[in-house]
């Protein structure tokens, strides 16, 4: 666990986002189909990759589409902030800072703190040590993160110590040998490469493949299967992702046997089909990607 932290009260507990209560984040929730707040949906979904989750039980909630797993910008510091916190629970190191340089310089009290760390953090995880420690001279002079400050500098200068941390270090693991930039191929070729890089960082895989399936982009799904699946990155699918893998079969035949999805699964949508077949309704399945794909997304 990191031993960065930072006091109640400044928008984050400690390193990883700052140690945030995810499941509180989660239990909290107000789930409805009516009115999807997308900042509010990216935050849950984010709160599920960071316990795990995101691949799991994503549909168990109202989905809207990629807009609310990583949500447009729109030049507002609650959403930058939020990016810098989805890039970061990815592995995406370097857009994580982007967003929380792009945050910070608009000064808005309530997330500046959070971002100014999130920066010392991404210059610790790149061995940028001089960037890193200029940020931690900036948390030295806000009396609430002089605590802060001190933990953040028993990493300066310390590669051992930032690969030793489980957060920093974890990080660290994500960046390719021959780093890119930010806005070169697509965020999913981008994605790729740094499971090919880190094939442990879970959530890494979660949000690839969440992105596919938000955008019911099944070939470039497939692709991700047929490379991915079986390895360290994706040993067995998670229920979106065998969910998925059902619905391929009708283009694919018996697809979802080569990816070792679970026979009851499988019978759940066979039922799933003969409903809509038959003109019933599926609301059972509501908590499904089949339900999503058929129902929410062809709205």
């Amino acid at each position: 666990m990191s031993v960065v932290l930072l006091p109640v009260g400044c928008g984050i507990k400690g390193s990883d986002m700052g140690g945030t209560d995810w499941n509180d984040i989660i239990a909290d929730y107000q789930d409805t189909s009516q009115t999807v707040v997308f900042d509010n949906l990216a935050r849950l979904n984010l709160a599920l990759a960071q316990t795990g989750q995101l691949a799991e039980r994503a549909f168990t909630y109202t989905q809207a589409g990629p807009g609310g797993l990583i949500p447009e910008w729109g030049q507002k510091p609650r959403t930058g902030a939020l990016l810098s916190d989805i890039f970061y629970s990815m592995g995406y190191v370097a857009l994580s800072q982007r967003y929380a340089f792009e945050t910070l310089v608009q000064d808005e009290p309530e997330y500046s703190d959070r971002m100014l760390a999130r920066l010392v953090e991404t210059n610790l995880i790149f061995g940028a040590y001089p960037v890193a420690e200029k940020y931690i001279n900036r948390l030295e002079d806000r009396d609430k993160l002089r605590r802060s400050a001190v933990s953040y500098r028993a990493f300066l200068y310390d590669d051992s110590a930032v690969e030793a941390d489980s957060v920093l270090g974890a990080k660290r693991r994500c960046i390719p040998e021959d780093d890119f930039l930010s806005d070169e191929g697509t965020l999913g070729e981008q994605l790729k490469i740094i499971i090919r890089t880190n094939p442990k960082h879970r959530a890494t895989v979660d949000y690839l493949g969440m992105i596919y399936l938000l955008d019911c982009n099944f070939d470039a799904f497939k692709g991700m299967l047929d490379e991915f699946y079986g390895t360290l990155a994706l040993e067995s699918l998670p229920v979106s992702f065998s969910e998925a893998a059902c619905m391929m079969s009708e283009i694919y035949p018996d697809y979802w046997k080569s990816v070792g999805v679970d026979i009851g699964i499988y019978r759940r949508y066979t039922d799933f089909k003969k409903l809509l077949e038959s003109g019933r309704s599926p609301e059972k399945y509501r908590k499904t990607y089949w339900y999503y794909v058929m129902m929410v997304n062809s709205l």
